[in-house]
């Protein structure tokens, strides 16, 4: 299954006439957040691929707008295709806008998102491959400065889920190292920056109600 990851910036090659040619086998799209939402809808509806996301710091909260025809995963366990994704926008409050969490507030999230995947594995469910949020784990790709640090409470569901892949953005990256410090990892986890845009892609396919993990080959690229 190949997958298109988005974050954070308007990348002119998938904006434009040449996206049909290039996201012509993607199979799903997935956004870190910090997008137009008119940009995620042009994506969605000219590359043919579902979309989901989650809302980053500059995004404007849920209640208030989304965009059309793309599957939000905050707080969620969703399947896509043969891949399940699991998400959390946000990032650490600095300055009290929408779409920011105070630690101990993401602490919370993320524990009813572990209990969800777990009493959901727990009726057959798959555990997520992927988990998609819009901040780095700390430590994991994120900066010193307040504004894009990382959250220590999403290393907890690394550990416990050991997803093949963390997905984030918010951190832009600049300079000759960017490919050095776009990919981290925890364990047997890729965590990977997808500001801009990144192709990932996974050789192996489901195996339906097994619960059996089928994505050990699941990387960027």
């Amino acid at each position: 299954m190949k997958i298109l990851a988005i974050s954070d910036v308007v990348d002119p090659v998938l904006y434009g006439t040449n996206i049909s040619s290039y996201a012509a086998d993607i199979e799903a799209i997935i956004s870190c957040g910090d997008l137009p939402f008119e940009y995620l809808e042009y994506v969605l509806t000219f590359s043919g691929a579902p979309l989901y996301y989650v809302l980053g710091n500059h995004d404007p909260a849920e209640e208030r707008k989304s965009p059309a025809g793309c599957i939000p995963l905050d707080g969620r366990v969703v399947r896509a295709g043969n891949l399940t994704l699991a998400g959390l926008s946000g990032s650490l409050s600095y300055s009290g806008g929408p779409n920011q969490y105070a630690e101990r507030a993401m602490r919370r999230r993320c524990r009813a998102l572990s209990r969800k995947v777990t009493l959901g594995s727990l009726w057959g469910g798959e555990r997520p491959d992927i988990f998609v949020t819009h901040a780095p784990p700390l430590g994991l790709g994120d900066a010193e400065d307040p504004a894009h640090r990382g959250f220590e409470a999403f290393l907890p569901l690394i550990d416990r889920h050991n997803p093949a892949l963390w997905l984030h953005g918010h951190v832009h990256l600049y300079g000759p190292d960017v490919q050095e410090r776009r990919v981290k990892s925890r364990g047997a986890t890729q965590v990977v920056n997808v500001c801009g845009h990144k192709a990932l892609e996974t050789p192996g396919e489901a195996v339906a109600g097994t619960g059996t993990r089928h994505t050990s080959g699941l990387q960027a690229r």
